[in-house]
């Protein structure tokens, strides 16, 4: 504050009006510093966001791939499951075909022989 000398000397106006705008400069600080604080507030909240974003959006593609990953292992399994019941279906079908040639050579035969009197059923 003013020393007291100083204001010895100015009226009780003049020393109510610096009371005023020592008061009024007191607000203009207070509000100044109200501001800042709010701006530093607001600033801090959009890195926490921004901070929470990437953090949420590097979890979500660390799952993606998890996911991928584990669907790309099932789908190699499938696969080869597939595979596998191909080649058996194959090898059945291979066999079946050898028994139903031999069979089939076996009735040709067979009617060649009735037809030419060989072979009487």
């Amino acid at each position: 504050m003013i020393a007291p000398k100083i204001e010895a000397k100015l009226s009780p106006l003049d020393q109510i009006r610096q009371s005023e705008a020592e008061v009024t400069r007191q607000i203009a600080a207070a509000r100044e510093s109200a501001e800042a604080k709010v701006a530093e507030a607001r600033a801090q909240a959009s890195q926490l966001k921004r901070q929470a974003r990437e953090a949420g959006s590097h979890a979500g593609q660390a799952s993606y791939k998890e996911i991928l990953a584990t669907a790309e292992e099932e789908a190699q399994i499938i696969q080869a499951q597939a595979n596998q019941r191909a080649r058996e279906l194959c090898r059945r079908g291979e066999a079946s075909m050898q028994a139903a040639i031999r069979e089939a050579v076996a009735f040709v035969i067979g009617f060649e022989a009735q037809e030419q009197g060989l072979y009487e059923p």
